[in-house]
């Protein structure tokens, strides 16, 4: 019901829209100097999220009514610190799960926008971008200290006393290029919603983990090797852009 409602929403405010026919192509669409940013909202599911699928906040600068730079990033920081600890009794034990993860992430690009109409500005572009995560993690168990470099370990102990070491938040450094497409539609002055579809052509390379464990059982050998992964392919937007114009 919510996200009938917002459709309607959004498709009566365009259609109300129409009714504002004197303006001018220049009071509705950016000129020059102006500067825009968006969110993506998927009116199917309620959600709304930043606009891009590596969830970077973006801003667009018009150096020219049809000619605007485009500029995306995203920091993402988690620390989590997890305790257990008895020390009274025959069986103490003490144990602490000591997790970081920093995500950083860059777009730059050009976008090129066409006559359209009054309200639709359709546009190509490109844009290039790298990020980088970084991840660490020390375990203290009793008397044994495990220091994990380029990733997290989630351990786990089967029934026939095996331990399973799951890497989780595995560092990387990101590389990439995008050609993409897209329309501006204009419901009201500076105000527009729209769509954006992306080719784009990128490098994962997945940072090295070195374990190195020290105290009861000291252990510097388990270290894996680095890692890459190539991809090439169309991603399309799950959601309208909506975005607004200073």
């Amino acid at each position: 019901m919510k996200s009938t409602f917002l459709i309607a929403a959004l498709l009566g405010a365009a259609m109300a829209s129409y009714g504002q026919s004197s303006m001018s192509d220049n009071e509705f669409k950016p000129q020059a100097k102006a500067l825009s940013t968006e969110l993506n909202f998927n009116p199917f599911n309620g959600q709304l999220n930043l606009n891009n699928s590596l969830n970077q906040i973006k801003f667009r600068y018009f150096v020219k009514p049809q000619l605007a730079l485009r500029l995306g990033f995203n920091v993402n920081k988690k620390d989590t610190v997890v305790n257990y600890n008895n020390p009274y009794g025959s069986n103490s034990y003490f144990f602490k799960d000591d997790r970081k993860s920093t995500t950083f992430g860059l777009n730059f690009g050009i976008e090129k926008h066409f006559n359209g109409t009054k309200r639709l500005s359709p546009y190509i572009g490109a844009d290039v971008s790298f990020s980088n995560r970084s991840a660490n993690q020390t375990i203290d168990n009793n008397g044994s200290t495990t220091t994990v470099k380029g990733a997290w370990y989630n351990t786990t102990v089967i029934n026939n006393n095996t331990v399973i070491n799951q890497v989780q938040q595995n560092g990387y450094k990101r590389y990439g290029v995008n050609l993409v497409s897209g329309f501006d539609f204009y419901m009201a002055s500076h105000f527009f919603f729209g769509y954006e579809f992306n080719l784009g052509f990128y490098k994962v390379d997945w940072k090295k983990i070195d374990v190195t464990q020290t105290g009861q059982a000291n252990n510097t050998g388990n270290t894996t090797n680095e890692n890459s992964s190539l991809n090439f392919g169309s991603t399309l937007m799950n959601g309208i852009r909506i975005g607004y114009n200073f």
